[in-house]
């Protein structure tokens, strides 16, 4: 079994992604599960087959420790240790080849608390990965992209999990704007040219300071064009996948 993270910052696409996603793989006949792990979550566009709010409800911990919206949700993350071996046995009750895991939409909550980390330990012996997504039209400015790098190397740091870099949303970027984005992963000098040309004053030298630290990190961005409307990157980003768990194989024999 193989269990892959998605995450992200908030609305960068991880539930959609992993809807679209799950779906389109169960038409590459692979038995693949999805698996909610936001406590938060109003609503969602798939059919969860393990869901965390089955076991925490924020409403009800809001209300009996006189809790906000934040501390209730920060007080149902931590408690996801309390009933990992559960999520644990539902999970293994599936016997999957491939879990999809949506972390919470607030990914500070999953990605940058000390159990967020213990949580993707612990959850299953499986093999684990994670998929971090850039939110492309938020990275259409290069200080919001290395932004996002800096975040993506943090969380690579955190987790120390093979780490797939995902660019989501792109349907709804220009052609142009996309090959500017894609350049800038291929070709650190033209992301280096973007931050001069286009940042001025304390966003260039934040942004200029940022690159710095992640080279120095040694952590690789060619993010995954990818689309949860319209699957342009699905066939890009499986085969990543499967090149990291199968050494090329399907998933599901």
């Amino acid at each position: 079994m193989n269990l892959i993270f998605l995450v992200g910052t908030a609305g960068s696409g991880k539930t959609s992604l992993t809807a679209s996603f799950s779906r389109w793989l169960e038409t590459q006949r692979e038995d693949v599960m999805v698996v909610n792990l936001d406590p938060g979550a109003s609503s969602l566009p798939y059919a969860a087959n393990v869901d965390v709010r089955e076991y925490i409800k924020v409403e009800e911990l809001m209300e009996e420790h006189s809790l906000g919206p934040n501390g209730g949700l920060m007080l149902a993350c931590d408690m996801i240790l309390d009933i990992v071996e559960n999520l644990t046995q539902d999970i293994e009750d599936f016997t999957p080849d491939i879990c999809l895991v949506d972390t919470p939409g607030q990914m500070e909550l999953f990605a940058f608390r000390n159990t967020g980390a213990e949580i993707a330990e612990r959850l299953t012996d499986a093999e684990k990965g994670v998929c971090y997504l850039f939110d492309a039209v938020f990275c259409r400015d290069p200080l919001n992209y290395v932004m996002n790098m800096f975040l993506a190397s943090a969380v690579n740091t955190r987790f120390q999990l093979p780490q797939f870099q995902v660019l989501s949303k792109i349907d709804l970027l220009k052609e142009t704007e996309l090959n500017e984005i894609v350049g800038w992963s291929e070709d650190q000098f033209r992301l280096e040219e973007a931050v001069d040309l286009r940042l001025s004053g304390m966003n260039r030298i934040l942004s200029q300071d940022m690159m710095e630290v992640i080279e120095r990190l040694g952590v690789e961005f060619n993010p995954i064009p990818t689309s949860a409307k319209t699957h342009d990157g699905f066939n890009t980003l499986y085969g990543e996948l499967q090149r990291v768990f199968t050494g090329g194989e399907k998933f599901t024999p």
